[in-house]
């Protein structure tokens, strides 16, 4: 069980990277076996996404920071931020040059800055930030067509993109994933940013995700017909089991920070699925999004939940967002959907969390069967007063939790925030 050491700049290929004096440049040159560490100089910065290995049930693969400083990061975009990246192709409409891998779905400008607007339509573009580009997806298609259209990046801008913002990075579908998650696998202290769709995405048993960043997820067209995007922070596709999420931060997702979700007679209810200590702030969606069927033995926890319904996923949108639930409104802390009946054993608790603003949606949105709501439980929670919607559960729409706890009998101790 080796723990391996990997500096981007400092290393070297030729050193075993078996201690942090000597560590290796390139972690794939490594072969990693079940146990193995592999821990990446904090302060470094990987414009790439993390290549996983599964480990086993008594010998998890773990992916670290050693070292001091900020966390290492792994981010999917492209840099734009040199004036010879763009040309003037009409009058403040910028036509990009760089090779970008794939469609764009986002722009982040100055180190972090989300206020770019998708549009469907080149001709739509107005104003300071709206972009455009020829490979979004045709109608229905959810694949990429890089090889069929000549791609055109258009963003609009007062002058050259490169001088009016102080960065430039162009968020793109270049890989899905910025990671894959397998069985038996543990992020600690690491940052994930810039993926047009998800940051960690997979399925399996026993994986543990702490003292993470994800920021700037999503964005890219997944239904032309429909005008919907998408893209998640955490997603567990199909099978999750033994899963637990503390002490991360989420920021700027388009769509749910953590979710799991799948279709059709393979998804399995996800098993003690824990997330709990996190920070979650501003997304389109929610911040936990439970679909299709009620997970066993699951929590969601001391969490605090800020601006739901807020973000990039909003702008150029007219509310509410456009979704599968429209005209429904989008934008919620706990969004459940699509859940059609009980699961056998299923048990959320969903208790002590911190429900801020969520000024389109509702901290806790329900439009799952009434049996599936009566396995969930709901107390000393923390909500923001919202005069339109607090809650929806039990098929009614609340605005005073009294009211809400009243009638469903859910968060008898819960209270608004002072």
């Amino acid at each position: 069980m080796a723990i391996y050491y990997i500096d981007p700049v400092g290393g070297n290929d030729a050193w075993d990277g078996l201690s942090p004096q000597q560590p290796k440049k390139d972690y794939t040159v490594l072969e990693v076996h079940p146990g193995d560490s592999v821990l990446f100089r904090r302060g470094t910065f990987l414009r790439c996404g993390l290549q996983t290995v599964e480990g086993t049930e008594n010998a998890v693969v773990t992916y670290g920071a050693y070292g001091e400083g900020e966390a290492p990061v792994f981010c999917g975009s492209t840099d734009a931020s040199r004036p010879e990246n763009w040309v003037e192709a009409e009058p403040n409409i910028w036509r990009c040059l760089v090779d970008i891998p794939g469609e764009v779905g986002n722009f982040v400008f100055n180190e972090g800055d989300c206020t770019a607007t998708f549009h469907w339509e080149k001709e739509e573009l107005k104003a300071q930030g709206d972009f455009w580009d020829s490979r979004m997806l045709g109608e229905n298609e959810y694949r990429l067509r890089t090889e069929e259209v000549p791609q055109e990046v258009l963003l609009y801008s007062e002058s050259n993109p490169a001088l009016y913002y102080s960065h430039v990075e162009v968020v793109s579908f270049n890989e899905r994933i910025l990671a894959r998650l397998r069985s038996n696998m543990v992020f600690d202290g690491l940052r994930f940013i810039n993926s047009g769709v998800h940051a960690c995405a997979g399925s399996g048993k026993n994986v543990t995700i702490r003292n993470c960043r994800i920021e700037n997820i999503g964005g890219c067209a997944w239904n032309r017909t429909l005008r919907i995007r998408f893209g998640n922070g955490i997603e567990f596709w199909h099978y999750g089991e033994d899963i637990l999420i503390e002490n991360c931060v989420f920021k700027n997702i388009y769509d749910s920070c953590v979710t799991h979700q799948g279709a059709g007679s393979r998804t399995i209810p996800t098993n003690n699925f824990i997330c709990r200590n996190n920070v979650f702030d501003t997304y389109g969606m929610a911040a936990f999004e439970y679909r299709d069927k009620l997970p066993i033995r699951s929590s969601f926890t001391d969490n605090t939940c800020l601006r739901a319904g807020c973000g990039f996923a909003m702008l150029g949108e007219t509310l509410p967002r456009t979704s599968e639930i429209w005209p429904q409104p989008m934008g919620h802390h706990i969004f459940l959907w699509r859940i059609p009946e009980a699961t056998e054993g299923g048990d959320l608790v969903i208790t002590h969390n911190t429900f801020g603003p969520a000024p389109v949606g509702a901290a806790i949105y329900s439009i799952i069967d009434p049996a599936a709501e009566a396995q969930i439980t709901l107390d000393y929670n923390t909500y923001t007063e919202n005069s339109v919607l607090l809650n929806r559960f039990g098929g009614k729409n609340f605005t005073a939790l009294a009211d809400y706890q009243k009638e469903t009998g859910k968060d008898a101790h819960s209270t608004y925030a002072e």
